[in-house]
């Protein structure tokens, strides 16, 4: 049977070597962006597991919210701590750094909610799994 990777550096495939036993798992992607192209979990989702998706770009929230509607999408940010961070981008990725922000010309800016990954896991605690 032959494996098809979507991550960047085969993580999928890395990751399924060591849970190719488990049938229907769960998995908190952050910075989930686009739900196929470079995604670790796509490789899960395909087969039968499900997650939550964290992305702060509302317009790949709306994505992954079609392509994958056994997820939870949220569209927020994690950080250290609850609040509300400066996002910076320009249609072709994302950040919350400002120093990636200059060095990637990054020239729109909106305020996003942010919670702490404790947060999500208490509000949208996994099933139990096997």
């Amino acid at each position: 049977m032959r494996l098809e990777s979507y991550a960047q550096e085969l993580e999928d495939l890395i990751l399924f070597s060591a849970l190719r036993n488990v049938e229907k798992g769960f998995y908190i992607d952050v910075g989930a962006n686009d739900p196929t192209n470079i995604s670790v979990t796509r490789f899960f989702y395909n087969r039968g597991w499900n997650g939550i998706n964290i992305e702060p770009q509302p317009a790949i929230v709306k994505i992954l919210e079609e392509e994958r509607p056994r997820d939870i999408n949220l569209c927020c940010g994690i950080g250290k701590e609850r609040g509300k961070l400066k996002l910076y981008g320009n249609g072709t990725g994302a950040s919350f750094s400002e120093e990636v922000k200059n060095n990637r010309n990054l020239s729109d800016e909106n305020e996003v909610d942010v919670f702490t990954l404790s947060e999500i896991h208490k509000l949208y605690p996994p099933p139990i799994c096997n």
